[in-house]
Parts: structure tokens; C-alpha cells; sequence
């Protein structure tokens, strides 16, 4: 299995939509389910966002795996998000998703192993290094940092990169829009590989409501081109690492 989160170092700008355009094009490209688990301490967005239930969500998933994690006990506490993704939603209180989530991570790293038939894609909002999801940070395969292309974003997005790095978990960068500031030049200044760039839609929570869109047209939005390209790149990327620890 892999195991991507996708953060921010300064707010959240993107980084649910991207977690969700993840979700909803990971199976069509790897041929590997996708669970998108939300696992922000600052509170949940999902059920609001995307008119989805209250419960089930972190908070029963927490007491159905008193015992042991399980597939079937993440899908069941799981709902589909536009009927395609398979989302555990955490609650909209910040002090309640933190305590649930510091209940219960270290539990989910250790029993990640019982989990190898899907791929798990955790959006954790801001990126904090006293976080209840610290452990779980640590065992991913792949850290996104989202950040909007802005001057005043760099500083808490070098020092967060540079943190990352020390503590050796593969990151990486996605910026939401191309401007005003170059998305290369905000790789370069934090020392991580820039994956890509992902469209800024003042819409984005209207399209991505809908799940991957059947028709071509609607596929051919800058969005969804920019989404289709990340999942690519980022895939790529976990396959060689696999390959490489292989090869070593």
C-alpha cells in the first residue's frame, strides 16, 4: 500500500481539494482503490463541503478499532464522497478531532500493515510538529505541501520543507496556480521537488462535488487536466521509490 498526505504549511489553500481530485482519479490510474481519510486537527470540512453525513466518521472508527484496524472497518465507517470515493470524515470541532486522532494514531500506523489492498491519501491541513498525526506523518511513503504561489507563503513553507527533510520523509511540492510568484522558484527555495501545479478553480468545491466527470468535455476542464497530471507524477514517483529499495 501507499500512504500519501497532503499538507500546508500556512493555512489550507487547496490542500482538501487536492486530497479529494487525488482520491477520485487514483484508481483509474493505478488500478488501486483509494480511501481519502481526513485527519485535519483544526476540524473537518468534508461533510460540509460536500453534503455528506455527520457519523459515521473518525469518532466510530476510533471505537471499532479498539481491537484491530481492518479494511472492512475503515470502508464501513467510510462514506462515499459523489458516490465514487470512500472518505472517513473527521468531525467539525478541532478539539474533538484532535483528541480523536490522538487516541487513535498510533494504532492506525500500527496497524497500516493490514490495510495492503488500498491506498490511503490523509489530508491533514496545516502542517504542525506537535500535530496528533505526527506518527502517522512519518510512516508515509510521499508528504505533498500545498501552497498558493505567494511571497508571504515561502518563509513557513521553507521551514516547514526543511523539517521534513531532517526527519528524512519524502516530500514534495504542488502549488494552487502559477502566480504571482514562480512555482519553480518556491521548490528551489525549499529544497523539494515540485510535482506540479494544480489549477486554481474559484469553483473548485462545484466540480469536484460532482466526482470524476463520464463526460470528455467536462474531463478536459483545467482542473481535472491538472489533477490527471499530478496522480501521474506522484505514482511515478512512489513506483521508483519502491523500485529503488528493491534494487538496494
Amino acid at each position: 500500500m501507499s500512504i500519501i498526505a497532503v499538507g500546508s504549511a500556512k493555512a489550507s489553500p487547496g490542500v482538501t481539494s487536492l486530497s479529494v481530485g487525488l482520491g477520485f482519479l487514483w484508481e483509474s490510474t493505478t488500478g488501486r482503490q483509494a480511501v481519502l481519510i481526513e485527519a485535519d486537527s483544526d476540524g473537518g470540512v468534508l461533510a460540509a463541503r460536500f453534503g455528506l453525513s455527520l457519523a459515521p466518521s473518525l469518532v466510530e472508527f476510533s471505537g471499532a478499532i479498539r481491537h484491530e484496524v481492518t479494511i472492512d472497518r475503515l470502508q464501513r465507517n467510510s462514506q462515499l464522497l459523489a458516490g465514487q470515493l470512500p472518505a472517513l470524515v473527521a468531525p467539525g470541532c478541532g478539539e474533538t478531532t484532535s483528541l480523536v486522532l490522538g487516541s487513535i494514531s498510533k494504532q492506525l500506523v500500527d496497524g497500516l500493515d493490514h490495510l495492503k489492498e488500498i491506498d490511503l491519501v490523509i489530508d491533514i491541513g496545516r502542517v504542525r510538529p506537535y500535530s496528533p498525526t505526527t506518527d502517522l506523518v512519518r510512516r508515509c511513503d510521499l508528504v505533498i505541501l500545498v501552497v498558493r504561489p505567494h511571497f508571504d507563503q515561502l518563509v513557513p513553507l521553507v521551514h516547514q520543507a526543511r523539517r521534513m527533510i531532517a526527519q528524512n520523509i519524502p516530500t514534495a511540492l504542488v502549488c494552487v496556480g502559477d502566480r504571482p510568484y514562480p512555482p519553480t522558484e518556491m521548490a528551489k527555495a525549499a529544497q523539494v521537488d515540485l510535482l506540479g501545479v494544480m489549477a486554481y478553480e474559484p469553483r473548485v468545491v462545484q466540480v469536484l462535488s460532482g466526482g470524476f466527470p463520464s463526460n470528455r468535455r467536462h474531463r478536459r476542464l483545467l482542473l481535472w487536466r491538472t489533477l490527471n497530471e499530478l496522480v501521474h507524477r506522484i505514482n511515478y514517483r512512489l513506483q521508483n521509490s519502491v523500485n529503488t529499495r528493491i534494487a538496494a
